[in-house]
């Protein structure tokens, strides 16, 4: 579980290993307040923004972009189709909902509860740690996002 900080920033919970081809499940449920994120490939290097996490996020909101894909701290949406109805109502806010994510080469999929979300073919980044994001906030909200069942597989 991550609890909001008051203006604090973003905060990330991060794998010590890298990982390139792998299969990643995860279940998330957040106040609908709050959006995150799960960084994949990610990295974070002193030279690099003094040391800002940056790279692939796999969007995890109540605001119907769940599951598309966010360049954390380089070129923003990579997603082009996150104003789809179909793919923008999968995610159940107040629920467990059920992420999956697949990197093999350049392809980066999605599935959000079992709905196919993203299909990117992207080859910026080929490797990197796997982060749990905590979104900064500005004031004083007590916010929290809960992740359990995570299971990654090497591909």
């Amino acid at each position: 579980m991550g609890t909001t900080v008051p203006d604090s920033p973003n905060s990330f919970l991060c794998t010590e290993k890298n990982y390139g081809d792998f299969e990643l499940e995860f279940e998330v449920k957040l106040d609908t307040e709050l959006n995150s994120g799960c960084q994949i490939r990610s990295n974070s290097m002193p030279e690099y923004q003094n040391g800002r996490v940056h790279g692939y996020q796999v969007e995890i909101s109540t605001n119907g972009h769940a599951g598309f894909i966010y360049d954390e701290a380089r070129r923003g949406w990579l997603s082009k189709d996150t104003d789809n109805p179909e793919k923008q109502a999968e995610f159940k806010d107040g629920k467990w909902n059920k992420h999956r994510v697949v990197c093999r080469g350049d392809s980066i999929r999605t599935w959000v509860n079992g709905r196919a979300v993203a299909d990117l073919k992207d080859d910026m980044t080929k490797s990197g740690f796997i982060g749990l994001q905590v979104h900064a906030v500005s004031g004083d909200p007590k916010w929290q996002v809960c992740w359990r069942n995570l299971r990654i597989r090497e591909l």
